[in-house]
């Protein structure tokens, strides 16, 4: 009878140890797993009702860092305007400078555009902004078919969201999670967008989804749509 017993009482016991272990060793994996995310940049989509539909790979993302740096150095336009000269600068509705006192800057950045048009894409450009809590591109302006936008931190960004909106619909269509990034990136709308929900127009917003409430630090940036 007490053999039975203490026989039960080490089953009960065993049981109870091995659910702790594999309790401890989820939660060990668990931080692991976060502690490894909080040092690297990450990129993850995810659909409209929050699911996730892809992680990026650390060698994913190194691309798109390097698509980001080409995006900068095709756009960004310096003036060579000599310090205290009288000067002017007239952009068109998509933020690119179409005439200004500096002539040439004025043709590079016309070539640039001409680029970027022969590859079927159109471009915005978005000035750089402050936010704590979100900010949409452009004062609410859709466009057609978005297909990545450049993220340029100033400072560097712990979590940041990016959601994306088909016209007529307040839900968004998706959403791309971005953090620990410390450079320029480019990130890709169109899974989140029109392979979401279809071809159309979008509008597109960055949230802060720090719980510290802390300000988000943006450069200008790229939006490339068609």
């Amino acid at each position: 009878m007490k053999k039975g017993l203490w026989v039960k009482l080490s089953l009960i016991f065993f049981s109870v140890m091995l659910l702790i272990s594999t309790s401890i060793a989820q939660e060990t994996a668990q931080v692991s797993i976060q502690e490894t995310k909080d040092g690297n940049p990450y990129i993850e989509e995810y659909d409209a009702k929050g699911n996730l539909l892809k992680s990026y790979s650390d060698k994913e993302i190194k691309t798109l860092m390097e698509e980001a740096k080409k995006s900068e150095h095709l756009l960004n336009v310096e003036s060579k305007n000599n310090e205290g000269s009288p000067a002017a600068y007239f952009y068109d509705e998509n933020n690119l400078l179409i005439d200004a006192t500096d002539k040439k800057a004025v043709k590079v950045q016309k070539a640039a555009v001409e680029k970027i048009k022969a590859t079927g894409y159109l471009v915005y450009r978005y000035d750089l902004t402050t936010f704590s809590n979100n900010v949409t591109v452009a004062g609410e302006r859709h466009f057609n078919n978005p297909q990545s936008i450049t993220v340029n931190p100033e400072q560097k960004v712990d979590d940041l969201v990016i959601k994306t909106y088909k016209e007529g619909d307040p839900a968004p269509s998706g959403s791309i999670k971005i953090g620990n990034l410390s450079t320029s990136v480019n990130v890709p709308l169109i899974e989140i967008a029109q392979n979401s929900l279809g071809s159309g127009n979008y509008k597109i917003q960055f949230n802060n989804s720090n719980s510290a409430n802390s300000m988000t630090y943006l450069n200008s940036g790229a939006l490339y749509y068609q």
